[in-house]
């Protein structure tokens, strides 16, 4: 009897501890079907190439993206996924700080992750000077994306109503505009993916943009219907001013949105990412925001509860 109780007391701590599996998909999925990416203009651009962000060298970038695309990291046996959209100043798309190492974050708490290589740089003859407009490519990508996902959710095991949206910087202003104008539709029907929803079912905002020059005015009317978020953000951003995610959580309050989160650090600057890079030491309390993220998530039952499966 004794040697049975120590072999169950095993194999429940091995059931607490084995690792999530996750997996990358070979190859990602365009947005859009072959020649029918809306408002481009073939040759306006450059290559498409990876180098090492303006910013900083240990940082990769990805820049003059045309075809834009979803990267799946998918978990098995998870029912909710988060679309990740990197920032980069809607010129070049923070593709490690912003992207893959938050899908790695993402998929170690349980969560599907998809990073959304949307196209940059702006098309001036699509948002006419406005970075991020309605009309713009990155929306037009964004709200595609959303849809995208939709229309695969019960082939990929996931709950269609328990898809998220999480965008840093401008990748921020982005989940911020697809929050707030999800109905709006930026572009005609293409197929029966634009039939369905656009709308995330719940929103994380790293330092977004989401003010006017005056960094006093918000650039988007936030409505009820705005889906439970986090926001995080350091008073020190010498990008993105601080006022930014205070107003848009007062935004969500004075709108009666559900229940969100706000958490503003002290010390962090801009573009701190999930702590691996030399601009934010992994011992400022910013880079607790992980640990806040997930139990946010947890609240929704996004993230499982810890140790839920422990005597499966």
């Amino acid at each position: 009897a004794e040697s049975q109780m120590q072999v169950q007391s095993m194999l429940h701590v091995f059931l607490v501890v084995a690792p999530i599996v996750a997996t990358r998909a070979v190859q990602p999925w365009a947005l859009f079907p072959e020649g029918e990416v809306p408002g481009e203009r073939p040759g306006s651009f450059g290559p498409e190439g990876t180098t090492a962000c303006s910013w900083t060298t240990s940082e990769l970038c990805i820049e003059n993206v045309t075809k834009p695309t979803l990267t799946p990291y998918l978990v098995k046996g998870s029912s909710a996924a988060v679309i990740v959209a990197p920032g980069g100043g809607y010129a070049t798309l923070s593709w490690s700080n912003e992207g893959t190492d938050v899908a790695e974050w993402l998929t170690s708490i349980g969560v599907s992750a998809f990073i959304l290589k949307y196209r940059v740089p702006e098309r001036p003859w699509l948002n006419k000077g406005q970075p991020g407009a309605r009309g713009g490519a990155p929306f037009m990508d964004a709200q595609r994306a959303m849809k995208l996902v939709h229309s695969r959710a019960a082939a990929l095991g996931l709950n269609i109503s328990r898809i998220g949206l999480m965008g840093f910087s401008a990748g921020g202003h982005l989940t911020a505009h697809i929050a707030n104008d999800f109905a709006i539709e930026a572009y005609s029907r293409i197929d029966s993916v634009d039939d369905f929803s656009s709308r995330p079912d719940f929103a994380l905002f790293g330092y977004p943009w989401v003010l006017e020059d005056d960094n006093r005015t918000l650039q988007f009317q936030v409505r009820k219907s705005h889906p439970p978020s986090f926001i995080v953000q350091a008073e020190d951003d010498s990008i993105s001013d601080a006022a930014n995610s205070l107003l848009y959580y007062l935004a969500l309050k004075t709108a009666g949105a559900p229940p969100s989160e706000l958490h503003e650090y002290p010390r962090g600057d801009h573009g701190f990412g999930m702590c691996r890079y030399k601009k934010a030491p992994s011992d400022l309390e910013v880079c607790s925001w992980p640990a806040r993220a997930k139990a946010f998530l947890q609240t929704l039952t996004i993230v499982p509860a810890e140790f839920k499966y422990m005597f499966v």
